[in-house]
This record gives structure tokens, C-alpha cells and sequence, in this order.
């Protein structure tokens, strides 16, 4: 019969103690004393239909013995059952374990600010005076805090005990995968946990409270608080109104990207976008190596991946985005950097078809911002920073540790090289030199060094930008045109009126990866040298420069 004593049992007759004593030491002497009666009352032969049931009634009239014994002062927990539930009881008659459950869950599923203004008055017997003063608001606000906690526990409660409202279910786990760009890094980390992407989840369509998230989720509100906190630190989530959330970036299902994708795939090369793309951009070649910059003599074929993700940025985000934002929404541009980057997708259909969402290449834009004491801020742009390209009908792999291969402690000594081939290496410069030859960012000439990693100055890219712009402006809108109407019956739906100019002006096109298509069509059609054997192409690779 002793074995009816479990570790579980002892455990969870300490937190009932606990939480009727709100004093961890008495919780302790009382869940030993409350252990001990029962095992004497096994051992003394006793006959016994319903241990656990007798068990709780030792431990319930164990906590009234306490309280008129050591702390008549104080009222006790069964007394605030009584008056917050407003049970037909008198104080010697105990709640069930059921009920207490129920109490206990009830509780935890309250606000932080209610929670505590209950456990301040009922446990620990301060007046509202005494919370008045302790928490430096007025004691006006402690009896509304206090009369809001009442109905809220009472709400919770009779909800447990005879679930007038409709039931609500235990939200499915969704569990989703992130994509962020630009400056969104630090969103994006805020996101660290399950639970982050459940309520994230949750309030993708509709606000929500804590109380209501606690409820759906089925874990406890001192569970879910912080995790509220953090996302809103983050701007992932946003307090659409007071008490109730929203997320602030969009989040899709699987199958309609993998929709959209199929059908803007199919879209653009009904309108031969890459060999009218080409068209343009071939057609500058003599304007664009005209301009001196360290690098104008290199094989125009291993130039031009960084012209197609550079080109590519004005075709599709300057372009695209004013003529999507003048045309199509009327959305603010103030919170853009929040949403605008970041976006998450849910899988709703098997693995198994999933393999045209893998993009060929990859985003393609990504670079590091520097501050160099000898030659001022710089940046260094390793424009295909992917994983997987297809050469010759072989998947080729790219080492993402190429983004690094130039970086804040060897670029000033690239850059000196650069103006001077012959300069003479301290046994330091020697080693940084001997790994930059080994990733061949560096070749040894009869001249001295040469650099593979073209230098280029701010004023010079400003000055192509506006180029591309106009002279690929026509095309850019009859793409965005086509991809827009193609995709605003299936997208639309799931993109929230408050997100939508930053969701169309970033996703749009979300159908296909056009760095990808551009540089596979680049490759297809041999017009770059990009892959000179597995991980080993500083293709793409560019620093800017002051």
C-alpha cells in the first residue's frame, strides 16, 4: 500500500502546501506532515475504498489546522476559493482535487498583473493600502486591478468546472521556416523557441490576448509572457491594441508558394524574361568596363554574375517596389524594415513534393559594411552567397565560407596590394597573404600580386544603378505586371491589409528566385565563368570603396 506514495505524489503535496501557504519553509514541514499521516494511516490496516481521495482530505484539514492554529490573522486559500468562485460552501468544506486543479490552471492562465494583485491580497494579506504603496499606484487602481482579477479567475474557473463555452481545441503545433533579408538579422533572432513560433502563428491573422493564447495553446500564461515580451523587443509582434497582439510579417503555407511558383515560372518564360534580360544587359558591356575601376580588364564572363544580382536588385526592388507601391497599395512605409525581410512559411503538403521549391541558386544579395582606420568605410559584396548551382546537368556546390573569404583583417592589406603588386610583407602579411593565394582571391604574377576581387568605387555603382533603372524599367513593369495578376488571387488571401505594400513590394515576385533563373540562365547559356571547380570561384565577389 506505501507504494501509493509516490515521488509524483510527495512533489505535488509540497506545491499544494506552497500554494496555500505561500511560505516555501512551512510548505515543506507541512507536505512531511501530511506524508507521515498517510503512511501511518496505511500501516494501520485500516480498510480504504478511496486512498487519494482521503489523502487529499488529510492534506486540505493539515492547511485549515495551520492557518487557525499559527496564522489566524491570514485568510486562507479555501476562503478566497470561496469568495473569488462564490462556492455554496462553508470554510470547513474542502474543494475537490479536481476543483483545486482547475483553481491552479485558472490561476496561471491569468496576466501577470492580475495574478499578482490576487496572491498580494488573499495569500500574503496586504491591504489595499499596503499593494497601494508596494507597487506606487493609487489605490484606486489596486481595487479595479482587484476587481478585474476576481471576475477574470472567475471566468477561467467556471469555464474548467463546466465549459459553458464552446471548447476551444489544442492548437496543432506548427512549427515554420523563417526567411529574412537585409536588416532583419536581429528580428529574426528573436525568434528563438517553439513556443515564439506558436504564438507568432496564432496571431498571424487575428489579434490576440494572452489569456486566449494560454487557452489555445494549453500552457500556462507565466509560460507565455515573456515570450510576448521578447517578440514585441524584436518587432516580430506588435500590441495591435492594448492587451491584444498581432504578428507583424507574413506567414504562408507551403503548397501556395509551391502554386505560385509553379505558375510564375511558367509565366516568365512564355514572356522569354531571361533572354530579353540578357538583351539589355549585354548591350552594356562597353559602357560598363569603361569605367576605371580596379578590375575593368578581368574576362567579362567572370564580371558579369556580380552585373546580373546587382542589375537584378534595381530590376526587381527599385523598379518593382515603386511601381507595386504607386499602383497597387495605399500601406504606410514607416515599419517596412520589420515585415518587409522577413516572412515564414508552414508545410502543408508531403516532403515529397516539395523539390520545386528548392531554389537552383539561392538568394543572392548579401554583404558586410566595414570601417577601416586607413581607408574609411568600405564594403565587401560576395553577391551569390548559395549552397547549390547546376552546371552541365551536375548539381555544383558553393562553400557559404566564400562570403568570408575577404573580410575585416586581410581587406586593407588586399586593397594595398591592389595599388601596389610588388610591396614588401612583414611575416604576418606573408601568412594572410599565403591564405588568400589558397582561396585564389590573390595570384602570383611575374608583376607581383594580382587581385581576383574586383575594387570598385560608391560613386561608380551609384552611377550604374541609375542606368539599369531606366533601361530596364519597361521591362521590370510589364514582369511585375504579369507576376502581380498571376499571383494576387492566391497570395493575396494570406497577406494582412497593414503588411501588404511591404509583402507585394518584397515578394512580389515570390513565385520564382530571379537571382537564381538569371544566373542559371547565365550558366546554361555559357555567358559566365562562374564555376572553376567545386568551392573554388571568387566570381561575384566585389568590394566597394570610398
Amino acid at each position: 500500500m506505501e507504494k501509493l506514495i509516490t515521488d509524483e505524489l510527495i512533489e505535488n503535496t509540497y506545491l499544494f502546501c506552497w500554494k496555500k501557504l505561500a511560505d516555501k519553509e512551512d510548505a515543506k514541514d507541512l507536505a512531511q506532515e501530511i506524508v507521515v499521516n498517510a503512511m501511518l494511516l496505511l500501516r494501520s490496516g485500516k480498510k480504504i475504498e478511496n486512498f487519494y481521495a482521503l489523502y487529499w482530505q488529510i492534506a486540505r484539514n493539515k492547511v485549515a489546522d495551520f492557518y487557525r492554529k499559527k496564522k489566524p490573522s491570514k485568510i486562507n486559500l479555501d476562503d478566497m476559493e470561496n469568495s473569488l468562485l462564490s462556492f455554496d460552501k462553508s470554510i470547513g468544506d474542502f474543494i475537490t482535487e479536481d476543483e483545486l486543479k482547475n483553481l491552479s490552471i485558472s490561476m496561471n492562465r491569468l496576466a501577470a498583473i492580475h495574478r499578482d494583485i490576487l496572491v498580494r491580497f488573499y495569500l500574503k494579506g496586504q491591504s489595499v493600502k499596503e499593494i497601494s504603496q508596494e507597487l506606487n499606484i493609487p489605490t484606486g487602481t489596486v481595487t479595479g486591478r482587484l476587481s478585474d482579477a476576481r471576475k477574470k479567475l472567475k471566468e477561467n474557473f467556471e469555464y474548467m468546472e463546466n465549459n459553458h463555452e464552446p471548447v476551444i481545441e489544442k492548437t496543432k503545433t506548427v512549427d515554420f521556416k523563417i526567411n529574412y533579408f537585409g536588416n532583419s538579422m536581429e528580428a529574426y533572432r528573436s525568434i528563438s523557441s517553439l513556443i515564439d513560433k506558436q504564438i507568432l502563428f496564432l496571431c498571424r491573422n487575428e489579434e490576440k490576448t494572452i489569456t486566449q493564447l494560454s487557452k489555445e495553446m494549453e500552457v500556462a500564461t507565466v509560460f507565455i509572457e515573456d515570450n510576448v515580451q521578447k517578440l514585441c523587443n524584436g518587432n516580430v509582434l506588435v500590441e495591435s491594441s492594448k492587451g491584444r497582439y498581432l504578428t507583424d510579417f507574413t506567414i504562408f503555407p507551403e503548397s501556395v508558394l509551391l502554386k505560385t511558383r509553379k505558375l510564375c515560372a511558367e509565366a516568365v518564360e512564355k514572356m522569354k524574361l531571361g533572354e530579353r534580360y540578357f538583351e539589355i544587359l549585354l548591350s552594356m558591356k562597353e559602357e560598363l568596363l569603361a569605367d576605371d575601376f580596379y578590375g575593368n580588364d578581368f574576362d567579362w564572363k567572370y564580371l558579369l554574375p556580380y552585373f546580373i544580382i546587382r542589375s537584378n536588385r534595381e530590376f526587381r526592388k527599385s523598379i518593382g517596389a515603386d511601381y507595386i507601391r504607386e499602383n497597387y497599395t495605399k500601406s504606410s512605409y514607416d515599419r517596412i524594415w520589420r515585415y518587409g525581410f522577413l516572412y515564414g512559411v508552414y508545410k502543408d503538403i508531403p516532403d515529397e513534393k516539395t523539390d520545386s521549391m528548392k531554389g537552383i541558386i539561392g538568394p543572392g544579395y548579401y554583404y558586410q559594411e566595414q570601417v577601416s582606420a586607413k581607408y574609411g568605410r568600405y564594403e565587401i559584396h560576395p553577391t551569390i552567397n548559395s549552397m547549390l548551382c547546376k552546371k552541365d546537368g551536375k548539381t555544383m556546390e558553393l562553400d557559404e565560407e566564400r562570403c568570408n573569404w575577404l573580410n575585416s583583417s586581410n581587406a586593407d592589406l588586399y586593397r594595398e596590394l591592389t595599388e601596389n603588386p610588388t610591396r614588401e610583407l612583414n611575416e604576418k602579411e606573408q601568412l594572410v597573404v599565403a591564405d588568400l593565394l589558397s582561396k585564389g582571391v590573390l595570384v602570383k604574377t611575374d608583376n607581383g600580386y594580382k587581385g581576383t576581387i574586383p575594387v570598385i568605387r560608391f560613386e561608380t555603382i551609384t552611377k550604374w544603378c541609375k542606368s539599369w533603372y531606366e533601361k530596364f524599367k519597361a521591362l521590370a513593369i510589364e514582369y511585375i505586371e504579369v507576376i502581380y495578376q498571376l499571383q494576387k488571387d492566391i497570395l493575396l488571401p494570406y497577406i494582412r491589409e497593414d503588411l501588404l505594400w511591404a509583402s507585394v513590394c518584397f515578394f512580389y515576385p515570390l513565385g520564382i528566385d530571379l537571382d537564381s533563373y538569371l544566373i542559371q540562365y547565365a550558366l546554361d547559356n555559357k555567358l559566365v565563368k562562374f564555376i572553376e571547380g567545386t568551392n573554388n570561384s571568387c566570381g561575384s565577389i566585389v568590394m566597394l570603396k570610398e
